[in-house]
């Protein structure tokens, strides 16, 4: 039986192999056949972004949801021609803001046959249930506020 025949069979290190050749630690080891392992920086990264955008996602979800001034339709009513009622709830969250609102009415095909604009004052109520009519040029089907926005009183 050869040398080489035995050292396969007896599992014998051999010798002149270049992973016979001694290293100083396990880690050089593994370092020099694996390569070096990666850095942690960018789970620093990743945890300082984190830490930056939750609170500004967490915010920017509750301002949007919770809207200086909201609007809900709560009925119209089309019974002239010439015409449509309208109720709405306005929900602000400073009721000492005055504003100005425009309600539009549409005709069955969608196009606006009516639009005026509605001044409501301040008042010590953050909500408010409003009627009111919109003038048409045709018989409207619908009604709708497209907008209620703060009027500047400092500016004026």
């Amino acid at each position: 039986m050869s040398l080489q025949s035995r050292r396969h069979k007896l599992l014998l290190p051999c010798n002149h192999s270049p992973m016979s050749q001694q290293i100083g630690s396990n880690e050089e080891f593994l370092a020099q056949r694996y390569g070096k392992k990666g850095s942690n920086t960018w789970r620093y990264i990743a945890a300082l972004l984190l830490l930056t955008a939750l609170p500004w996602l967490i915010w920017s979800a509750w301002h949007h949801s919770n809207p200086q001034i909201r609007v809900t339709l709560i009925s119209f009513q089309n019974e002239q021609d010439n015409s449509i009622d309208i109720t709405y709830l306005i929900q602000r969250r400073d009721p000492s803001l005055a504003l100005n609102c425009t309600l539009i009415a549409r005709d069955f095909d969608k196009n606006v046959v009516g639009e005026v604009e509605v001044a409501i004052p301040s008042s010590s109520q953050g909500s408010l249930k409003r009627d009111d009519t919109i003038p048409t040029r045709l018989r409207a089907v619908n009604a709708s506020v497209l907008k209620c926005d703060a009027i500047d009183l400092k500016g004026k």
